[in-house]
C-alpha cells in the first residue's frame, strides 16, 4: 500500500482526485470545512469509482474535520474554491499548525498564479509548492499540468512528476501565466460559444456543430460540468489579464447569480435529471435568462436573425480558430516551448478529436 495523501476540499474535483488516488493504492485523508459536504463524500467517491468499475475500499479513506490532521502526510493537494484569498488563508493555517514539518503542497488551481499564491508562504514552503492541475472528468482525462512558481525547486517538480505517474497520469510543464495552457485555450472556446449564443445562434445548434466536429461534448455541456461559478471565476482571472479579448457574457452572469450552476445544481445551460457527472447529456434549458441587444456585451453583434445567417462552417471557425490563435500566443509568451505540447494537451485534457492531431495541427491546416 502506498503512503497517505491529504486532499483539501471535497467538492467535485476533490472527490474525483480522491478516487484517482484510492484507485491506485493510496490511502487518502479528505478534508472539508463543511460538514454536509463531508457527510456525502464517501457516497460520491463510491459513485465515482463505480463508474470506473472499481471496488471502493473504505479502509483507505479517512474523512477529517480537523485540518491539522493532514500534517501526517508528505503530499497535500489543495482543491478548494478558485479564489486567491481563500486559498491563501488555508495556506497560512497549514503553516501555523505544521509544527516544523514542510510537506509538498500542490494546488489544483486552474488559473491563479502559483508565484502569487505562494506570497503568503515561508521560504521553505514556497520551495515545495507548485501547481498540480487536473482536468474534468479526472477519470477520463490523462493529463496533469505542473506549474512551478518563482521559488519552486527542481526536487518539487520531480516529486510532482513522479506522483502524477503513480496515479497513472501524464504530466506537462507549463509556465506560470494566467490560465496556464489548457484553461487559457479552453476559455477562448467557451468565450466564442457564449458570444455566438448572445448573437442569437441557438444553443443546441452550437452544441451539435461542436460534437460533429469531433469534440466529446459541446461547450455549454463543458461549462455545466465544470460548474458555472468556476467558469465565471476562471474567466474573471483571464479577463483581468486579457480584457481586450474576453467577452463578458450576460447570460453566464445571470445563471451564476440565480444559483443555476450546471450539473451540480441540476440546472445551468442544460437541465440534468441525473446529477452524477457525465451521466446523461442533459437537455437545453428552456428558461435561460433572456438576451437583449441592450444587455449584450459591446463585442456582440446581437441579431435575432443571426442563427439562420451564419453557416455551420463559420461557427466551426468561430469556435476553434481562437483556440488555435491562443495556443500560438502561449508559445510566443513562453507558457510552452513547443507547439506540440498544445496539440498533446488539447487531445488529452480537452477531448479535442485525436484524428485532427491537436488544435495547432488543425489550425495550421485550416487557416
Amino acid at each position: 500500500m502506498r503512503s497517505s495523501v491529504a486532499i483539501l476540499g471535497a467538492g467535485m474535483m476533490g472527490i474525483a482526485i480522491a478516487a484517482a488516488h484510492l484507485r491506485c493504492g493510496f490511502s487518502v485523508l479528505l478534508y472539508d470545512s463543511v460538514d454536509s459536504v463531508l457527510q456525502t463524500a464517501s457516497q460520491r467517491i463510491a459513485q465515482e469509482l463505480q463508474l470506473q468499475k472499481e471496488a471502493f475500499n473504505t479502509s483507505r479513506l479517512k474523512l477529517i474535520r480537523n485540518i491539522d490532521d493532514v500534517h501526517s502526510c508528505q503530499i497535500i493537494i489543495e482543491t478548494i474554491t478558485e479564489k486567491r484569498k481563500l486559498k491563501q488563508k488555508l495556506y497560512r493555517h497549514l503553516q501555523q499548525t505544521a509544527k516544523g514539518q514542510t510537506p509538498y503542497l500542490f494546488s489544483n488551481t486552474s488559473t491563479i498564479s502559483i508565484s502569487g499564491l505562494a506570497e503568503v508562504l515561508e521560504p521553505d514552503w514556497r520551495q515545495q509548492f507548485c501547481g498540480f492541475h487536473f482536468f474534468h472528468p479526472v477519470r477520463q482525462r490523462s493529463l496533469i499540468e505542473i506549474i512551478a512558481g518563482v521559488e519552486t525547486v527542481s526536487a518539487t517538480v520531480t516529486r510532482a512528476q513522479e506522483h502524477a505517474g503513480l496515479i497513472e497520469k501524464q504530466s506537462i510543464m507549463v509556465g506560470d501565466h494566467p490560465g496556464f495552457l489548457v484553461n487559457r485555450i479552453l476559455n477562448f472556446y467557451l468565450n466564442s460559444a457564449l458570444m455566438l449564443l448572445e448573437e442569437g445562434v441557438a444553443l443546441d445548434r452550437i452544441e451539435s456543430i461542436a460534437t460533429k466536429f469531433g469534440m466529446k461534448i459541446g461547450p455549454f455541456h463543458i461549462m455545466d460540468e465544470i460548474g458555472l461559478d468556476v467558469v465565471f471565476h476562471a474567466g474573471w482571472v483571464l479577463y483581468k489579464a486579457f480584457p481586450e479579448r474576453i467577452f463578458n457574457s450576460s447570460v453566464l452572469l445571470k445563471l451564476v447569480e440565480s444559483g443555476n450552476l450546471g450539473r451540480k445544481t441540476g440546472c445551468g445551460f442544460m437541465l440534468y435529471p441525473h446529477k452524477i457527472s457525465w451521466e446523461g447529456e442533459g437537455i437545453p434549458n428552456p428558461d435561460l435568462p433572456p438576451i437583449s441587444a441592450t444587455d449584450s456585451n459591446s463585442n456582440s453583434n446581437f441579431d435575432s436573425d443571426s442563427d439562420s445567417n451564419i453557416s455551420d462552417d463559420n461557427i466551426v471557425q468561430r469556435l476553434f480558430v481562437p483556440m488555435y490563435e491562443e495556443a500560438i500566443r502561449c508559445r510566443d509568451e513562453g507558457v510552452i516551448n513547443d507547439l506540440a505540447v498544445a496539440d498533446f494537451a488539447s487531445i488529452h485534457a480537452l477531448g479535442f478529436p485525436p484524428e485532427k492531431e491537436g488544435i495547432v495541427s488543425w489550425g495550421m491546416k485550416n487557416n
